[in-house]
């Protein structure tokens, strides 16, 4: 009787990991990177600022990306960015057929780094061919975009994101994942779904053999 108790408990730690392994794969693949940490993973390009230090920087008031005309599979698109001087009318277009003004959204930018969520989908936006970031005096404001990402989730990723004065104060655990970073957490898993299944056959094995 102990020995399938042991088998059940076995059997449902193991379907437990099994279901969340694939939940969390198939989170961590609704989430594409078009720039991370300053760096183009498509066809993109910088048409107006320049690269510095794993960022994208540009004068406040036009800043412009060419995200390779990715297509928007997923409703929303994150930027995280951060912005110095007046930041009150700050604005971000996206491929010429919506601009978000971010008080619209609630959004304020700071001199430090945020998560701005847009509804692409929703404003109809099937492709991101240029996003213009504007609205901000030229000579005294400038954007910083750190990563530009499509994602089906809504929810802010800012506390995976440091700033550099954040990281000396308190260095960050490198093992912790990055947004969009299932590796360590899909290893894991399945390691833990391979001792749960040893286990189990250890366990028939042992029943069997009394």
């Amino acid at each position: 009787m102990r020995n399938s108790k042991l088998c059940k408990v076995f059997t449902a730690i193991a379907l437990t990991v099994t279901m969340m392994m694939l939940m969390t794969a198939n989170a961590f693949a609704a989430t594409t990177y078009l720039v991370q940490d300053g760096a183009f993973k498509n066809a993109g390009f910088i048409n107006a600022g320049e690269t510095k230090e794993g960022t994208i920087e540009g004068p406040g008031n036009w800043t412009q990306l060419n995200l390779g005309d990715a297509a928007v599979d997923v409703p929303y698109l994150h930027v995280i960015v951060k912005a110095t001087g007046d930041t009150a009318a700050a604005q971000i277009a996206v491929s010429d057929l919506f601009t978000f003004n971010l008080a619209d959204l609630n959004v304020v930018l700071t001199e430090e780094y945020q998560d701005v969520v847009l509804p692409v989908q929703d404003k109809g936006i099937m492709m991101l061919s240029w996003v213009n970031f504007m609205g901000l005096d030229g000579g005294s404001s400038v954007y910083t975009i750190k990563d530009v990402f499509l994602s089906d989730d809504a929810a802010s990723t800012i506390s995976a994101e440091v700033t550099a004065t954040a990281e000396e104060a308190a260095p960050v655990d490198e093992a912790a994942p990055k947004t969009g970073d299932a590796a360590t957490t899909t290893l894991i898993a399945v390691l833990a779904m391979i001792v749960c299944a040893g286990g189990f056959v250890a366990a028939k094995k042992y029943k069997k053999a009394f």
